[in-house]
């Protein structure tokens, strides 16, 4: 059986070189290669830059066929600033030591402004990543990414998850 290995060390180049193309600091693209890698968004902070990866999914899916797939849209934001908040959605949400989910309070929509925008698309069926910086300097989002922003936001802030306990729940 062959080894990956040769495939690996060729991924994780382009994956290092993607700060050159796009003339970012390295470290700003922890977010983006840690939602790639790991699934799910992130933040990362250091002295000069700021930076969150937040992750669209829409699943593509044919009748005929009965097959599909999930389409990846993953942004990464450089020196994110909120703009707008709208709308509260109740939901249980876990992020680190918390030892269990807690009932938050999250926005249904957010606006959010950045230095720059990096969108990485992944298609799995066609097993391309294709990565382009957007010409737009605010993007609003809905639902689990608009969530999944605001919860990094939070971390930038320094601030941890807060809510009550799912122990507030009542069995029915």
């Amino acid at each position: 059986m062959e080894s990956d290995i040769p495939r690996q060390i060729a991924f994780a180049a382009t994956e290092a070189a993607l700060a050159d193309r796009f003339g970012i600091p390295a470290d700003a693209l922890i977010p983006l290669l840690f939602s790639l890698r790991y699934g799910g968004d992130w933040s990362y902070a250091s002295g000069d830059v700021t930076a969150i990866s937040a992750v669209k999914k829409t699943t593509v899916y044919d009748d005929e066929s009965r097959t599909g797939y999930s389409l990846e849209e993953i942004y990464l934001f450089t020196n994110p600033v909120l703009l707008d908040r709208e709308g509260t959605v109740h939901r249980l949400e876990k992020c680190g030591e918390v030892p269990a989910r807690l009932l938050v309070e999250r926005p249904y929509r957010v606006r959010l402004g950045a230095d720059r925008v990096i969108r990485m698309t992944v298609n799995p069926l066609e097993r391309e990543i294709r990565t382009e910086e957007l010409e737009v300097a605010e993007m609003t989002f809905s639902g689990s990414t608009a969530y999944g922003i605001d919860h990094e936001l939070e971390h930038l802030a320094g601030w941890e998850i807060a809510g009550e306990g799912l122990w507030v729940f009542r069995f029915g």
